[in-house]
């Protein structure tokens, strides 16, 4: 390898671009020789700079510089300063990749590739004025490192004979031991280990201290780790318990979700079965309430109403026709016995009877239109339009009564979750102190007296509210009867006026007035049963009588009869709507009781749980009975209402009832309404009848005022005649009208039987249907109770971290399991995971990074302990191989510095020494002097070991780096010239300390030749005679080295092989100029 080219630009007074082409190889046995020459101030010293900067001069001082820019050209006055600086070095390395072209080359670093591979090699350095710098090789941006050891693998050095400058020389023999160590270390070609010994060193200083930190880390993990896994160890046991407990749990609450799901399903099963069953009684009761309205609107009553008037006016007129008949045979009569005579006094009385009867008939009618059911129909209207009223009220009594009920479901639903609360407070308080439950036994004793008092007044309440109601109907129904007493009371008259037998009268009062009498006994609730029985001997005593009655001749009296039957069967309604209201009031006093009696049962249950806790708990905190406090006055603050909301219950059958009620008023105005009809037809005929016997009298008044006397028995005989046959016509007529009427009498009574037979279908199917309801209302309740249950465990299955879908595919065990030994368990692994505690949900993550940070960590220990044991190998190696080579190196060296200098001084002796390091002290005694330092500083002598231990391995760092691998502390130089002897070579001349440096260098380039040196002025201190030794030794030196010589002297010069002379313009710009000598007689220019 040798200098092929060097490219300088920028740098210091070239400030442009300047190519050295050097000689290199010129014959197989020759380097060659390069001088380079000009006067003084020219800038050739520059070239020697330049090379080395570029070979990382780090030492301004040795570039004659104080900062980084100075390299950079800095101007003139006639040329600007440049921004950068760069020199490249071209060596020519096809020799060594010749050599190498063989070897395997698979391991080699980078460096060595390049060495080895690479027939040229550039090195380029680049500085800028922002005193940014760069390096590179074969222009690849690279490290100054890299450089330093590719320059040591191929013996350059920095600091060494590579390039020698002005002064150097001198400096190098009044330089200290220790600075002339590093020169002759690249001197004797060690450098490049060297190097590798210092970066293993570093590694090794980086390995300890990574190894103290790690070791460090390790000591302060280890005591949270042991604590981690301690609490991994409980966290592993609360695992299993959890896993136990949630097994049992599972079994628990699943036992419990399939019991309470059957039961609701079954609940719900039945409702829905009761529910066909109500719809289709309700579905028969329509049916039947259909059928019965269908007879009700049978027009039989009314063709029964339209005959009846019929009849009773063909009676009329054939009672006037028979009368007349009378009156005509008794004329007869008399005329046959006056012989025609007339008799005036007869007349006048017959106009007095027809006056008489004409004011009866005014009367009668007068009557009549007073008397006529248009007053009933008014009562009726007015009794309608109250009903209504009374309908519209029920109608937001029924809403009310819904929103109650309502409400009374959404309590039942919260005591019950309120009780299931409490059961599950009951169960987990299982710790309650037994002197404070003495003390809560009698204040819950005392709030179940005040719960029996509320039930009490709130039973008391409702028996008076119902007894209000009842009496408020009663009212009704004894003004209704004493209008039927009134009235009965008339028809009794016209009965007695009608009667022929005073047997029937007395007996017809007798039955009407016990009637009366029975009936004002019916005052108070306790009266209202025999009421019914009451009503129904009243019902048979009036049929049998009315029926002994119609028997009579009175047609007007059968007709009032006949409507007083009526009257007995809308009665006879109403008692049995008033009997069906009884019976729902009846139903639903005791659903209020039953209710009442589910509070007792809870009352009950509520003692009894109470004595049972008194008997199994033992334990309780103060904060948990303040709960059950509060708990209890929650479910009796709920009864309490419930009790309020159950007292301002109405009955829910009011409304139906009015309904009825209503459509029975509406049928008895329609009956008004034929009544009405009736009274005006007879109205009608009575006052045709008036105007007929007005008509009568007007003749008879005519006949008196004209005297006629006479009347013709002809005429008599033929109006008897005529009566008579009006008479037969009026009696068919009357028999067939009578014939019809018995026939619709006869069919009324079948469909009166038929509705009674209906009615009493419908009463039962009202019971059974009350029955059923209050059953769908029971299983209602009952399956309300199993979802309100089912909710509470869902929230208990919730609350315990369980899922619904494991509870709900809990399989149906054909065992029953033991819910005590569950509930046990359960509670004996609560108390275990109590004791165990509650553990961070991060500890297991916390374990697990911590684990494996540790686990890592100590590996780094491994890794480390194993990177430290290799370099610590590598520097023991690097320390033999550098001792074996320099030793080898140093005594050639030695021996070449001594015939060198005999050479240059004709005579006189020279060697060099080395200069080894004292021993180190006994290590024991030094180990024990640095524990007595630790313990005066107060730690204990166990502590001050484990500090010794941890700093031991850095001493040895530092050991290591203090001493270098051949013990060297420097190197003397010895010089003697002929005839003298010289203790010190600071004491030789100029000259002598001259021709010393240079034989010690010559000797060096002997032993251990660079690729390329280069000297700087060395031979200035030189006479002529010791420049041509010089000469001739560079010469004979230059088959190993090729030489780059900065001279102002001629015997160099004529040795060269290239001579360039730099010169230097009125710019400030240094240039070159090149020479061969081969070509050129060196001693023409020498001449000049």
């Amino acid at each position: 390898m040798f200098l092929e080219k060097l490219e300088i630009q920028g740098f210091k007074s070239f400030a442009y671009k300047n190519k050295l082409i050097f000689s290199g190889s010129i014959s197989k046995d020759k380097k060659g020789l390069t001088a380079i020459v000009g006067p003084n101030g020219s800038g050739k010293s520059n070239i020697a700079d330049a090379v080395r900067w570029v070979l990382g001069e780090q030492s301004l001082k040795m570039l004659r510089g104080k900062k980084s820019e100075d390299v950079i050209f800095s101007g003139s006055d006639k040329k600007g300063r440049l921004g950068l600086a760069e020199v490249s070095l071209f060596l020519n390395n096809a020799e060594n990749v010749a050599k190498n072209k063989d070897l395997d080359q698979k391991n080699d670093s980078d460096l060595d590739k390049i060495i080895n591979t690479c027939s040229e090699i550039v090195i380029t350095r680049r500085v800028f004025r922002n005193s940014e710098s760069e390096y590179l090789i074969n222009n690849t941006r690279s490290r100054l490192s890299d450089i330093q050891m590719l320059l040591a693998k191929a013996s350059f050095g920095q600091k060494t004979y590579s390039v020698i400058g002005q002064g150097m020389v001198d400096n190098f023999l009044n330089s200290s031991i220790a600075d002339r160590k590093d020169f002759f270390d690249e001197a004797t070609g060690v450098k490049q280990f060297q190097i590798k010994r210092d970066h293993a060193l570093n590694k090794l200083e980086l390995s300890y201290d990574n190894l103290q930190q790690v070791e460090m880390l390790l000591s302060e993990i280890r005591p949270r780790l042991k604590s981690l896994t301690r609490q991994m160890e409980k966290l592993k046991k609360r695992t299993e318990i959890e896993d136990k407990l949630k097994g049992s749990q599972i079994n628990y609450f699943g036992y419990l979700w399939q019991n309470i799901s059957q039961k609701l399903n079954s609940a719900n099963k039945s409702y829905l079965e009761l529910e066909k069953i109500k719809l289709s009684k309700e579905k028969n009761l329509e049916n039947l309430n259909d059928e019965l309205n269908h007879i009700r609107a049978n027009d039989n009553f009314q063709k029964i109403n339209e005959l009846q008037p019929l009849i009773r006016d063909l009676s009329d007129q054939k009672n006037i026709y028979q009368k007349k008949l009378a009156k005509l045979e008794i004329e007869l009569e008399t005329q046959l016995e006056s012989r025609g005579q007339f008799d005036l006094s007869w007349l006048n009385g017959k106009l007095s009877e027809l006056k008489l009867e004409l004011e009866n008939i005014n009367l009668e009618i007068e009557s009549l239109q007073k008397n006529r059911s248009n007053q009933e129909e008014e009562s009726l209207k007015i009794e309608l339009s109250d009903i209504e009223k009374e309908l519209k009220q029920s109608a937001q009594i029924q809403e009310e009564i819904r929103h109650l009920n309502k409400e009374k479901e959404e309590n039942r639903n919260k005591l019950t979750r309120l009780e299931a609360v409490l059961e599950a407070n009951i169960n987990a308080r299982a710790g309650l102190n037994f002197k404070n439950l003495k003390e809560k036994r009698k204040n819950f004793n005392l709030e179940i007296e005040n719960l029996n008092k509320e039930i009490s007044e709130l039973t008391d309440k409702y028996d008076k509210k119902e007894s209000r109601n009842l009496s408020e109907e009663l009212r009704v129904l004894q003004e209704k009867i004493g209008t039927l007493n009134i009235e009965l009371q008339q028809i009794n008259e016209k009965i007695q006026k009608a009667a022929k037998s005073g047997g029937k009268e007395e007996t017809i009062n007798s039955i009407v007035k016990n009637f009366l009498q029975k009936l004002d006994k019916i005052e108070t609730i306790s009266d209202f049963k025999e009421a019914k029985k009451l009503l129904k001997e009243a019902k048979e005593i009036f049929q049998e009588e009315i029926k002994a009655v119609l028997t009579g001749e009175s047609d007007e009296d059968a007709r009032r009869i006949q409507s007083l039957q009526q009257e007995i069967i809308e009665l006879t309604e109403n008692r049995q709507i008033i009997n069906e209201k009884i019976s729902q009031n009846n139903n639903q006093r005791a659903k209020i009781k039953e209710e009442i009696n589910v509070v007792l049962e809870k009352k009950s249950r509520l003692e009894w749980e109470l004595v049972t806790i008194e008997q199994d708990l033992k334990k309780e905190d103060i904060e948990k009975e303040n709960n059950l406090n509060s708990d209890i006055g929650s479910i009796k603050q709920d009864l309490r209402a419930q009790a309020e909301k159950l007292s301002r219950l109405i009955p829910q059958n009011k409304s139906n009832q009015l309904l009825e009620k209503k459509q029975i008023i509406l049928n008895k105005l329609q009956t008004c309404h034929f009544k009405n009809s009736a009274l005006e037809e007879k109205i009608r005929l009575l006052n045709e009848q008036r105007e007929k016997t007005a008509t009568e009298i007007e003749e008879i008044k005519i006949k008196i005022q004209k005297g006629q006397t006479k009347f013709d028995t002809f005429q008599i005989e033929e109006e008897k005649i005529k009566l008579s046959e009006k008479i037969a016509n009026i009696e068919k007529e009357e028999a067939a009208l009578n014939n019809e009427l018995d026939d619709l009498n006869q069919a009324k009574e079948e469909e009166k039987n038929q509705m009674f037979a209906c009615q009493k279908k419908i009463q039962v199917l009202q019971t059974e249907l009350t029955d059923y309801l209050n059953n769908l209302n029971n299983l209602k309740i009952d399956a309300t109770r199993q979802e309100t249950r089912l909710e509470d465990l869902e929230n208990n299955i919730r609350n315990n971290n369980l899922s619904l879908n494991e509870i709900e595919s809990f399989p149906e065990e054909e065992t029953i399991p033991d819910l005590n030994v569950l509930q046990k368990n359960i509670n004996n692994y609560k108390n275990q995971l109590e004791q165990i505690g509650g553990i961070d949900e991060e500890t297991e993550k916390e374990y697990a990074n911590t684990k494996e940070r540790y686990d890592f960590l100590f590996k780094q220990t491994d890794d480390l302990d194993k990177t430290i044991k290799s370099l610590e190998q590598i520097i023991k190696e690097l320390d033999v191989k550098i001792k074996e080579r320099f030793d080898k190196e140093f005594k050639i060296i030695s021996e070449k510095f001594n015939e060198y200098f005999q050479i240059l001084f004709s005579g006189g002796s020279a060697k060099i020494s080395k200069v080894m390091l004292e021993d180190l002290e006994n290590e024991d005694k030094k180990k024990e002097k640095e524990i007595s330092d630790y313990i005066e500083t107060g730690l204990s002598k166990a502590e001050a070991e484990i500090k010794l231990a941890s700093d031991e391995k850095m001493r040895k760092i530092k050991f290591l780096k203090k001493h270098n691998a051949v013990g060297l502390a420097g190197i003397e130089i010895q010089a003697n010239p002929p005839g003298k002897k010289i203790q010190s070579v600071t004491m030789l001349s100029g000259g002598e300390r001259a021709l010393t440096a240079i034989a010690l260098i010559c000797a060096i380039i002997s032993a251990n030749p660079a690729p390329f040196v280069v000297l700087d002025e060395v031979d200035a201190a030189l006479d002529e005679s010791n420049s041509e030794r010089l000469a001739k030794i560079l010469d004979d030196l230059s088959n190993k080295s090729q030489f780059i010589v900065i001279t102002h002297n001629r015997a160099s010069m004529r040795r060269a092989n290239i001579l360039y002379g730099v010169t230097m313009k009125n710019d400030g710009v240094s240039q070159i100029i090149s020479i061969k000598l081969d070509e050129v007689d060196i001693n023409k220019i020498a001449a000049r």
